[in-house]
């Protein structure tokens, strides 16, 4: 499953991609056509994280789409330049999105392309009638993602580290407008 945008291929992660993510980056990097992977994994994607997914998927084989995505830039060249996607499949009506990218390619409005397109997908789902993200209040740059995508602050979020984050969402109806 693929999205492109204007500057950007947004790949879904499957099982056999997330595998490889976890032993075999170079076999990845192949797959993506990007000349090598850099000095990845980008920020907030530790082993962990790759794990999650990789768990995701195996336990739902049908998941793919609800979980990351790699970000490969198209122009000039191709590159892997971060991840992002959605924390899982969605629930209540609502799905929750998160993105890293690698701090080389920040500032240049990837996350907002990439998080947009994201957005619009979620949406075509009947299911979901809000898309939600969270992010810890000094992450300025994460928060102004949020707001170019049109997410407005709803609350305060989850208690991550002994710090609390914020919560911003975005509703169907106001995604139409």
């Amino acid at each position: 499953m693929r999205l492109r945008t204007a500057r950007l291929e947004l790949v879904a992660s499957t099982l056999e991609t997330a595998a490889w993510e976890l032993s075999d980056p170079k076999h990845l990097a192949a797959w993506l056509a990007v000349p090598d992977l850099g000095s990845w994994p980008p920020p907030l994607n530790d082993e962990a994280s790759q794990r999650w997914n990789f768990e995701l998927l195996r336990g739902d084989p049908e998941a793919v789409g609800w979980g990351f995505w790699y970000v490969v830039r198209t122009e000039p060249d191709r590159a892997l330049i971060g991840n992002g996607g959605f924390k899982g499949r969605p629930s209540n009506g609502s799905c929750e999105i998160g993105y890293s990218l690698m701090p080389e390619f920040q500032g240049r409005g990837y996350a907002t392309e990439a998080a947009q397109a994201w957005i619009a997908w979620a949406f075509t789902h009947p299911d979901v009638t809000h898309v939600i993200a969270e992010t810890l209040p000094q992450l300025i740059t994460s928060i102004r993602v949020m707001e170019k995508c049109g997410m407005e602050f709803a609350s305060d979020g989850k208690l991550e580290e002994g710090e609390r984050t914020v919560r911003y969402a975005l509703s169907r109806d106001d995604h139409l407008r």
